[in-house]
C-alpha cells in the first residue's frame, strides 16, 4: 500500500516562522530604543545638568616677593582653573597654605590680588609713594567646558616681623580653591570639591632689600601632586 502525502501540507511546512521572526524585532526594536533613549540621556546630563568640575593647574613658574606696604610675603602663582562640567563655576578665593620645612611654622596666605606683565616690571618706591600695579581679587566665575588663566597674588591675613619664607629655605604649597555652598539637592548630589596642589619648592638666595624695591626671586618647585 503506498501513501501520497498532500503538496499542499508540504508547502505549508516550508513557510518561515513569521511569529518567531516578529519576535525577534520586537526584541531588536526594544533595545535600540533603550539605548537611544540612554544615550540621549547621557548627552543631557553631560550638556544640560552636569554640575561644575573644577579642577586647577599650576605650572613651576611660582615667584616670591616683598610688598613694603605693610612688610607682607607675596606670593604670585600663575594658574589656570578649568571647567569639565557643563554648568558655570564660582571661585570664592583661593589659599596657599605654606608651610617652612626649616623652622616648621605655616601659615594661610589667600588671593589678594590679580596681576599682570606690568607688575613685574615695576618697582615699589615708599618715599614717592609708586607702588606696583595690582587689581583686588574679585570671585572668578568660569563658564561651563570654559576656563580661567591669570597670575594671582596671595598675601598672609597679617605681616610677621620674622619672615615665614628666607633665603635658602624649603617650603611647603598647598593650594586650595574655595567655591560657594551648594544650592540644592542636586549640587549636594552630583557636585565635588575641587582637588588641592601641593608643591615643594627651594627659595633661592635673595636680598631682602631688593624684594621691598620690587625685585621678584622664582621658586625652584622640585615636586608636584594632587590630593
Amino acid at each position: 500500500m503506498t501513501t501520497t502525502s498532500d503538496p499542499n501540507l508540504q508547502s505549508a511546512s516550508t513557510l518561515p516562522d513569521v511569529d518567531s521572526g516578529g519576535a525577534r524585532a520586537g526584541w531588536a526594536a526594544t533595545l535600540l530604543s533603550a539605548f537611544a533613549f540612554l544615550f540621549s540621556g547621557l548627552s543631557f546630563y553631560e550638556t544640560t545638568l552636569k554640575q561644575s568640575d573644577l579642577r586647577i593647574y599650576v605650572t613651576d613658574t611660582i615667584s616670591y616677593t616683598r610688598d613694603p606696604w605693610g612688610s607682607y610675603d607675596v606670593l604670585a602663582v600663575p594658574l589656570t582653573i578649568s571647567n569639565g562640567g557643563a554648568r558655570d563655576g564660582a571661585v570664592i578665593t583661593l589659599a596657599v597654605e605654606v608651610k617652612n620645612v626649616g623652622t616648621g611654622e605655616s601659615e594661610t596666605f589667600t588671593s589678594a590680588y590679580f596681576a599682570d606683565a606690568q607688575y613685574f616690571g615695576a618697582v615699589e618706591d615708599v618715599a614717592k609713594r609708586i607702588k606696583r600695579p595690582k587689581q583686588p581679587f574679585a570671585p572668578i566665575a568660569v563658564p561651563g567646558r570654559g576656563s580661567y588663566s591669570g597670575t594671582i597674588l596671595f598675601y598672609p591675613a597679617t605681616a610677621r616681623e620674622k619672615k615665614l619664607i628666607e633665603p635658602k629655605s624649603k617650603v611647603e604649597l598647598t593650594i586650595k580653591v574655595l567655591t560657594p555652598a551648594p544650592s540644592g539637592w542636586l549640587e549636594r548630589t552630583l557636585g565635588r570639591a575641587p582637588e588641592r596642589v601641593s608643591l615643594k619648592a627651594d627659595v633661592p638666595n635673595f636680598l631682602p632689600g631688593a624684594m621691598y624695591a620690587g625685585d621678584v626671586v622664582r621658586l625652584r618647585v622640585s615636586a608636584h601632586s594632587r590630593q
